[in-house]
């Protein structure tokens, strides 16, 4: 064999090699699924979580003399415009206006009212001051119902305990959480801010689907005019899983304002608009994610296909069976 014959074969085994490792690798990457890699693992999508255009969310101080609860009781009552105290004074309203900046958003439509959120506070004494801004409790469009994964006799009222076992109800099924769901696996956060120069420093809290909750840090709100600020979401917040479907939302539950060793002691306002998320919208599907066992395990699986609301993807009705949730797993009625 000559020396060109040679080099023709060695360069065919190479190519053929080459060939089967990349082939291999291609295999090895990509979601790893029940049935197999999946390589097609990232749909990334800008989605705006709230724009403020015609809903407000509550604000109050760690010094307001007046304690919220976490889910709406029979006596609460929210208070937009607070009594100031002898520490602390703070008032919330939607404002007519938004960041002019913002190219991405088509204005020259009609988007109904465009309003931002404003805010204003002052603290009597500086130090360590806190500013919550969260959705409100009485609204359902921020209700999110988490479903526990054990059902035990031992989460039963006073009145089921004393009843005969056969005729129980098992309790504690379910977990009401307010905030905003991702709609997908989250990636970073951005909010528009139009600050003013004040020293404080901006949070943004998160809770997985385990229950546990992650605090985002934006950085410094002491800039002038509108400005763009963002978090990643690390990747050791859980929203993904081996079981389908595989994507476990986290809820975006609160901002948190909080003030420097430098803040002064003046009055603050703030403006916040289009609070928006990158996500990965991908979902694995295989033959047989059609199947529906009831009515609660198909809005389980098209939950994520309705919070895109993707007009190319085909909507899917989940109408009740005789196979539907039991009562003791449905949400409180209010």
């Amino acid at each position: 064999m000559n020396k060109k014959n040679l080099l023709i074969g060695l360069s065919t085994v190479t190519i053929a090699v080459a060939s089967l490792v990349g082939f291999a690798f291609a295999q090895q990457k990509g979601v790893k699924t029940s049935n197999g890699n999946d390589l097609s693992e990232k749909e990334l999508r800008a989605i705006t979580l709230e724009n403020w255009d015609e809903n407000t969310w509550e604000v109050f101080t760690d010094k307001d003399g007046i304690s919220y609860p976490t889910y709406p009781g029979a006596n609460y009552k929210y208070d937009p415009k607070l009594p100031p105290t002898a520490q602390a004074m703070r008032e919330v309203k939607l404002v007519p206006g938004y960041p002019r900046d913002v190219k991405y958003l088509d204005y020259s439509k009609d988007r109904g009212k465009q309003n931002v959120l404003g805010l204003k506070f002052q603290f009597t004494y500086s130090g360590v001051n806190e500013v919550t801004i969260r959705p409100p409790r009485d609204n359902k469009k921020y209700e999110v119902i988490r479903f526990r994964g054990f059902v035990t006799e031992n989460d039963l009222d006073r009145n089921d305990a004393k009843k005969d076992p056969s005729q129980r109800k098992a309790v504690g099924t379910y977990q009401p959480i307010y905030g905003l769901e991702f709609p997908g696996v989250g990636k970073a956060l951005s909010v528009w801010v139009c600050g003013r120069g004040n020293d404080y420093e901006l949070e943004g809290w998160v809770e997985d689907y385990t229950g546990e909750t992650h605090i985002l840090k934006f950085g410094s709100m002491n800039f002038v005019g509108w400005r763009p600020m963002t978090a990643k979401i690390p990747t050791n917040i859980p929203q993904f899983s081996d079981t389908y479907p595989a994507t476990k939302t986290a809820v975006f539950k609160q901002f948190k304002i909080r003030s420097t060793p430098k803040t002064t002691g003046e009055a603050v306002v703030f403006f916040f608009d289009e609070l928006r998320i990158l996500t990965d919208a991908f979902e694995v599907h295989f033959d047989g994610a059609d199947l529906d066992f009831d009515s609660e395990d198909c809005e389980k699986k098209s939950k994520l296909e309705k919070q895109l609301q993707d007009p190319f993807r085909p909507k899917k009705e989940c109408k009740g069976d005789s196979g539907a949730a039991t009562p003791a797993a449905q949400p409180p009625k209010k």
